[in-house]
């Protein structure tokens, strides 16, 4: 009695340990998209006006971009496996997947292009861009100067 009442004790630690560090991954993804839209809001010198129809057009694609990329994700993650463990991937189809997966990114991104012209002004739509590379650009650096404390 007195094993599954530490197991279920340890458990129940191990749950709430696991727990605490989703919500402080959660926390600090919020913590960068905050800090991504300060950047982009300065970068691009968006006005209160444009600000209120860029940021949700934004979010709407980002979240179908994060799908996009689950889906390759999973094409990995979900591959069947042989007796000694190796995965077992049908390369063509794989490949093939990858690459409609990346022409219907394609897609989404002129189709995005298309609606965010609406809201800004070329030169705006320009900065939008350079500050969406010069954002990735800093979180490989921000990632390298972390190294491996993590």
């Amino acid at each position: 009695m007195k094993r599954y009442t530490l197991l279920l004790i340890l458990s129940l630690m191990i749950t709430g340990l696991c727990a605490q560090d989703n919500d402080q991954r959660r926390q600090r993804w919020e913590e960068m998209k905050a800090a991504r839209a300060i950047y982009y809001t300065e970068r691009i010198g968006l006005t209160s006006e444009e600000s209120k129809l860029f940021w949700p057009l934004y979010n709407e694609l980002e979240e179908k971009r994060g799908k996009l990329h689950r889906v390759i994700s999973a094409q990995f993650k979900n591959a069947k496996r042989d007796s000694n463990g190796q995965k077992i991937i049908d390369y063509t189809k794989a490949t093939d997947a990858m690459v409609n997966t990346h022409l219907q990114e394609a897609m989404l991104e002129k189709n995005y292009h298309m609606r965010f012209k609406r809201i800004l002004s070329p030169e705006k739509l320009f900065r939008y861009y350079g500050a969406e590379r010069e954002w990735a650009n800093k979180l490989l650096k921000d990632i390298e100067k972390r190294g491996d404390r993590r």
